[in-house]
């Protein structure tokens, strides 16, 4: 009798044990000034949003944040040799894509292809004044040295000043290095009262096909089926378009920057994959804004 009841007692662990080790843990970055960008927040809660959304199909979850903080550039060398690291999220470029391995669901919706600016304050009448390309591209931008954002400008011709990090670049637009930092629309608008001297410029942006992504490693397939589908799931089910409607850092983004009043340039991007190529043409959730574009000839998606 005392031999049977081991043998159930068992067959009872081995059989809730495929349970207990389903669950995944998934590593997300962090940056040193976590604290003061508070743009992570919405990257982190689609992704809570996708996990959530694919845990019938593939379980439970616990999510931890790194044991260091670090950068951007070494974030994806930790992802790109699966140590460390998880997840990250990030503009994606060919490079990117040929090193990690992405989820091609643009998370800021559409919108991630549009640049306005941070400028010293005081500056504006400079910016008003531009009234073609080549007039701005006499001025200085900045840039983080790792950013796809810079190869984009560098190849359409714009003058561009590289520096290390978020902190580095503020600071140096504070002392007047170079003459405006591009930056996404939800961005600026926590960093102007991060950093004081600074202001949003109000007249101009820049447009070019940049989708941002989740990214995990090529050796980590099951993460990449989970996060697509919950993703897909919470398109579906409307919850994405929620989140991104109702966050406190993209919820006011479009009214805020009121690219219906700017001149916008628009710059090719050759640095994209084929795949990306075609998630832009196919994959826009958005109806894009209409803004005066002044780059005649160009092919618009206006």
């Amino acid at each position: 009798m005392r031999s049977i009841y081991i043998a159930f007692l068992m067959l009872v662990i081995f059989s809730i044990s495929p349970a207990v080790q389903a669950i995944d843990t998934i590593v997300y970055p962090w940056d040193y000034d976590e604290e003061r960008f508070k743009e992570h927040t919405y990257y982190l809660a689609l992704l809570k949003l996708a996990l959530e959304n694919s845990k019938e199909e593939f379980g439970e979850y616990q999510l931890e944040k790194s044991e260091q903080p670090m950068y951007q550039g070494r974030a994806l060398v930790e992802i790109k040799y699966n140590r460390n690291l998880s997840v990250t999220w990030t503009m994606t470029s060919k490079q990117r894509e040929q090193e990690l391995s992405a989820i091609r669901i643009p998370i800021l919706r559409g919108l991630g292809g549009y640049r306005i600016f941070l400028i010293k304050q005081g500056k504006q009448e400079k910016f008003s004044q531009v009234k073609s390309a080549k007039q701005l591209k006499k001025l200085f931008a900045g840039q983080g040295r790792d950013w796809p954002d810079s190869a984009v400008l560098v190849d359409n011709d714009y003058r561009l000043i590289t520096g290390p990090g978020h902190s580095t670049l503020f600071n140096m637009l504070q002392f007047g290095r170079f003459d405006y930092m591009p930056r996404a629309l939800h961005e600026p608008w926590n960093e102007v009262e991060m950093f004081e001297g600074l202001q949003v410029e109000s007249s101009l942006a820049l447009h070019y096909p940049s989708p941002y992504y989740f990214f995990v490693s090529f050796d980590n397939p099951k993460l990449k089926s989970r996060i697509e589908k919950g993703l897909i799931n919470a398109e579906k089910d409307g919850s994405f378009k929620r989140l991104f409607d109702s966050h406190p850092v993209t919820k006011s983004m479009l009214a805020a920057a009121q690219l219906e009043k700017r001149k916008i340039f628009k710059l090719k991007n050759a640095f994209m994959s084929q795949e990306t190529q075609q998630v832009v043409e196919k994959f826009s959730l958005f109806n894009f804004p209409k803004g005066k574009v002044i780059n005649k000839g160009d092919k618009t998606i206006y």
